[in-house]
């Protein structure tokens, strides 16, 4: 697995220094949304972006995680995916987060090549408690069980 995602990083420095020289006159309209998604659910952010783009790159936490030219997407791992829309003009890149951790939670990102500005949300992720009970539920946050009389 270490493999391919070596890989798709290196995919992505191959695609970045081929369009280094390429100016593009876009920019981002519209950013993500925060977004809550239960473990194990899917979480999807959207980016609204005007014509002439040449690569949008999306990160979680500070690490791309996927990228697209106007062409493909380049997929580093089956648990980001890309969706995109026509709107009135303008381009609208979604990235799919499937099988969403906990360990997920942190600020989404999507950024275009040479732009200095990106759109920027927040991913909160919530578990799944087992138990029905209030104490249960605070036994598995870390709480204090509340007295009982």
């Amino acid at each position: 697995m270490e493999g391919a995602a070596e890989r798709g990083v290196l995919a992505v420095l191959v695609v970045l220094a081929g369009l280094a020289a390429c100016g593009s006159g876009s920019e981002i309209i519209e950013g993500p949304k925060n977004v809550t998604a239960l473990k194990g659910s899917e979480a999807r952010f959207n980016c609204t972006i005007s014509q002439g783009w040449k690569l949008i790159m999306w990160a979680l936490r500070g690490t791309v995680v996927l990228s697209m030219t106007p062409s493909e997407p380049i997929i580093t791992s089956d648990r980001f995916t890309s969706a995109s829309y026509q709107e009135g003009g303008n381009f609208i890149s979604e990235m799919i987060i499937h099988d969403v951790q906990l360990s997920d939670a942190g600020q989404v990102k999507c950024s275009l090549q040479n732009s200095d500005r990106d759109g920027s949300a927040f991913l909160s992720v919530q578990g799944v408690y087992a138990g029905n009970s209030e104490e249960e539920h605070l036994e598995s946050s870390g709480g204090d069980k509340a007295p009982t009389d």
